[in-house]
C-alpha cells in the first residue's frame, strides 16, 4: 500500500512499490497532487499498465541501438534498417528523453522530411521511429505511443515504377543484346519471375529439365560487401516449383550441354568464373546496362558511317546530350553510364506477372509461381497494364460490333422540334 511523506523541503513525497515490489518514490508541491498521482500509479500497477515515471528519462538513441541489437531479422533486413536509424531517425531523436517525444515534434520532423526526400523514403523513416516507440511502449518505457496517429506524405505512382516490356519486346530486342552467358539469368527473371536473389542462387538441383519446371528453395542475399547464400527464401510462400517458359528451357539446356556430365546438384547455374554468386551491383554496371542500349531501350546508339556512332541519351532533368565515338562499344557504355531510368532487372518480374495475368492464367495460380503470400499483392503491384492494353480492352467488346443499333444522324425534324 502507498502512502505520502513529508519532506524536509516542505513537500510531499508519494511512495509505492512497482510491478517488481521496488520502492519507488516521486515528489510534488502539495499533498493533494502527491495523493492523486499514488492512486492512479497504485491503478496501473493493479491493472498491470504501470509505466515507471523515471524510465522515460531514457535517450532514445540508447534504446533504439538495443531494439536493433535485439530484433530476429535476416543480415539484409537488419542492415537496412540500421542505415536508415543511422542516417536518418537518429541524428534527430538520438539524445531525446523517450518522454520528451510528443505528437507534434514528430508530426514536425515528418513534414520537416517531406520538403526534401521522396514520399516513400520519408515513410520508411518514420516506420524506423515509430517501430522503437512502439518497443518502448511495450518495454513499458513510456504510456502512450506519440507517433499513433501521424500524417504521412502520399506515395503516389510514377511512370517509372510501371515499366514493363512486352513479350515481343523481350525475345527480340533485349534477350539478344544480352552477352550468351548472361541470357539465362536474365531469362530467369523473364520466364520464371525469380526475384534477383532467388536468380543469383538457384543452384543445379533445382532444375528439372526433364519437366521443364524448376525449383526456389534458397536465395543469395547481399550483405556489407559480401553475398551468402541463405537456404530459405524471402517468406514461406517463397518456397515454391514453376513451370518454365520455353525460352528459358532453351538457354538452362545451352548452359547444361557445357558440362562433361550433369552438374553438380548444389553449384549454382548462374555463378561467376570462380563460382561465386553474382554480385547485383556488378552486373547491373557490366552488363544489364549496357544491353539495354544495344537493345535501344535506354537512349540510342546509331551508326553513322565506317569507325562512326553516335550516343544519344536524356538525363535525370530530360535532357538529351550527344556524343561520338569511334566504337559502338564506347558509345554502348556512355549511354548506360549517364542515362537516366530505363528497365531495371526487377522489372522482369513485374513483366512476367503482367504477361500471366493478361494471358488468363488465374490470379491464384499467378500468385502461386510468384510465391505471394496474398493475392492482393500480385494484382496491385506486378499486374501493371502494358503499353497496348487499349487493344485488350476494345477486343473485349468486339463481338458486339454486329449488334449495334443504328441511330439517326440527321438533325431532328421540324415537327420533332416542336414536339420536344
Amino acid at each position: 500500500m502507498g502512502y505520502i511523506s513529508p519532506t524536509p523541503a516542505g513537500n510531499h513525497r508519494a511512495n509505492w512499490r512497482d510491478a517488481t515490489g521496488k520502492k519507488k518514490a516521486k515528489t510534488f508541491k502539495t499533498r493533494k497532487e502527491a495523493a492523486a498521482f499514488l492512486a492512479d500509479t497504485e491503478s496501473a500497477v493493479n491493472r498491470g499498465t504501470y509505466v515507471d515515471p523515471h524510465a522515460g528519462k531514457t535517450k532514445f538513441g540508447e534504446y533504439a541501438v538495443r531494439w536493433a541489437g535485439s530484433r530476429v531479422l535476416s543480415a539484409r533486413s537488419q542492415e537496412r534498417n540500421i542505415s536508415i536509424l543511422r542516417t536518418h531517425v537518429l541524428p534527430k531523436w538520438s539524445l531525446w528523453p523517450l518522454a520528451r517525444i510528443d505528437h507534434l515534434t514528430v508530426q514536425e520532423w515528418v513534414h520537416a522530411l517531406s520538403s526534401t526526400m521522396a514520399p516513400a523514403t520519408v515513410r520508411k523513416c518514420f516506420g524506423a521511429l515509430s517501430m522503437v516507440l512502439r518497443a518502448a511502449v511495450r518495454s513499458r518505457l513510456i504510456a502512450v505511443d506519440p507517433s499513433e496517429g501521424i500524417t504521412l506524405p502520399s506515395v503516389r505512382v510514377r511512370d517509372g515504377d510501371l515499366i514493363t516490356i512486352s513479350r515481343a519486346d523481350f525475345v527480340g530486342k533485349l534477350l539478344p543484346a544480352v552477352p550468351a552467358e548472361h541470357r539465362g539469368i536474365v531469362s530467369a527473371a523473364a520466364g520464371a519471375g525469380l526475384r534477383w536473389g532467388e536468380c543469383a542462387g538457384l543452384p543445379w538441383g533445382a532444375v528439372n529439365l526433364g519437366d521443364d519446371t524448376l525449383r526456389v528453395y534458397q536465395v543469395a542475399e547481399e550483405t556489407s560487401g559480401t553475398v551468402a547464400i541463405r537456404p530459405y527464401p524471402k517468406t514461406r510462400a517463397g518456397v515454391r516449383t514453376i513451370p518454365m517458359a520455353p525460352f528459358l528451357v532453351a538457354q538452362l539446356r545451352a548452359l547444361a550441354a557445357r558440362f562433361d556430365r550433369e552438374p553438380d546438384p548444389r553449384s549454382l547455374v548462374f555463378a561467376t568464373r570462380a563460382g561465386t554468386p553474382f554480385r547485383r551491383s556488378n552486373f547491373r554496371r557490366q552488363v544489364w546496362r549496357a544491353a539495354l542500349a544495344r537493345a535501344g531501350l535506354l537512349g540510342r546508339v546509331d551508326e553513322l558511317g565506317p569507325d562512326k556512332w553516335r550516343a544519344a541519351w536524356l538525363d535525370a532533368k530530360g535532357i538529351e546530350w550527344t556524343r561520338e565515338f569511334t566504337t559502338e562499344r564506347e558509345a554502348v557504355a556512355l549511354v548506360a553510364e549517364h542515362a537516366a531510368g530505363g528497365l531495371r532487372f526487377h522489372h522482369l518480374r513485374h513483366s512476367y506477372a503482367t504477361w500471366l495475368v493478361t494471358a488468363g492464367v488465374p490470379v491464384n495460380i499467378t500468385q502461386k509461381v510468384m510465391g505471394h503470400e496474398s493475392p492482393s499483392t500480385t494484382l496491385s503491384i506486378y499486374t501493371h497494364t502494358m503499353r497496348d492494353y487499349g487493344d485488350a480492352v476494345r477486343a473485349a467488346f468486339s463481338d458486339l460490333a454486329d449488334e449495334l443499333p443504328t441511330f439517326p444522324t440527321d438533325p431532328p425534324g421540324k415537327e420533332e422540334t416542336q414536339a420536344a
